[in-house]
């Protein structure tokens, strides 16, 4: 299982952080069961310990399952919101037992 994930921090620090969030799981919830492969997705604010704003965990089954998530539609338009309300993006993808 692959485990993809990703952190940002707020383009705009003062951006409502209740409607961010919202938007960010209703457009990541329903890709879960639809994307193939993709098992989970998880995304939410940092609860203040944490060095970005905003993290995303999703699993995934192989990595042709990641590839095709990122040309899901629903992602690919999420990557364009993403462009100007988040900034400072870290990726990492990592095998874990299943």
């Amino acid at each position: 299982m692959i485990r993809h994930m990703i952190f940002w921090d707020l383009a705009d620090p003062q951006a409502d952080r209740a409607e961010t969030e919202r938007f960010l799981k209703e457009t990541f919830a329903p890709m879960v069961g639809a994307v193939p492969g993709l098992r989970a997705a998880h995304i939410g604010f940092d609860l203040g310990l944490g060095t970005y704003d905003v993290g995303l965990c999703c699993d995934l089954d192989s990595m042709e399952a990641l590839a095709a998530y990122q040309d899901y539609p629903p992602h690919a338009a999420f990557k364009a919101w993403a462009k100007e309300h988040l900034k400072d993006r870290a990726c990492v993808d990592l095998e874990v037992a299943s």
